[in-house]
């Protein structure tokens, strides 16, 4: 929150006077052309022993329950950051995810479950977040650790992985639908100290990786041991 530090992002159908107007408004502060950030990635070990699992009564009267879960993951810079985009998608990304399929279509314990990448500066987490019925909250967290199981230990097929990237590179289109959506999107690479080779990076990660990475990520990101486990009634 220093003044000198800042960057100013433009975007739309500019007037030639912008910049004048911007340095009349801004020229006075004392911000210097920024160098190129350099975050470094941490893999930080998850610790969730403490207080797992961890249940919270709220409101005794009430019908539902709050799930959330959660791990530690490194950060844009890390090299499994791209392909776990991938296989967050794959496990709960979109309507046609896994826990999605499970959980809401076939046990029909919740209206709608996803999970996602929580993006920061210095570090992420994965996330799986949900509400369901009280009597099911339990039932819906073991389906949770069960699709986390299954891509452990079965490859997943061509078609179901066709379909992420299908969805993935759809995703990015509509992201780049005009020049505020497009600006956002370079925003987020500046301030995460990274350069337009990450967003070309992003989109062969997404057509190449294979079903043997996901395997190996899923190993490696989706143990049990390591996630924390909340549910709120």
């Amino acid at each position: 929150y220093t003044e000198g530090r800042c960057i100013i992002f433009t975007a739309g159908k500019l007037p030639p006077e912008l910049p004048r107007l911007l340095n009349e408004q801004f020229g006075h502060l004392p911000i210097t052309r920024p160098e190129p950030r350099q975050v470094p990635f941490h893999d930080l070990e998850p610790s969730p022993e403490f207080g797992k699992p961890l249940r919270i009564i709220n409101d005794t009267e009430g019908v539902q329950g709050a799930i959330r879960m959660g791990r530690l993951f490194p950060n844009r810079h890390h090299p499994d950051f791209m392909k776990m985009q991938v296989l967050n998608n794959l496990f709960g990304g979109f309507f046609g995810s896994r826990l999605m399929s499970n959980i809401r279509e076939d046990k029909g314990y919740t209206y709608g479950i996803y999970s996602y990448l929580q993006n920061h500066i210095q570090s992420c987490a994965l996330i799986v977040s949900t509400e369901a019925g009280k009597d099911v909250c339990e039932a819906a967290v073991k389906e949770i650790y069960h699709e986390m199981k299954t891509l452990r230990e079965e490859p997943v097929e061509d078609d179901e992985l066709s379909l992420v990237r299908n969805y993935m590179i759809g995703t990015i289109l509509s992201d780049l639908d005009g020049p505020f959506h497009i600006l956002a999107r370079w925003k987020n690479i500046i301030l995460n100290g990274l350069d337009e080779s990450y967003f070309y990076e992003s989109i062969k990660t997404i057509k190449t990786v294979g079903a043997s990475e996901l395997l190996e990520l899923a190993n490696k990101y989706y143990s049990e041991k390591d996630w924390y486990e909340l549910i709120v009634y």
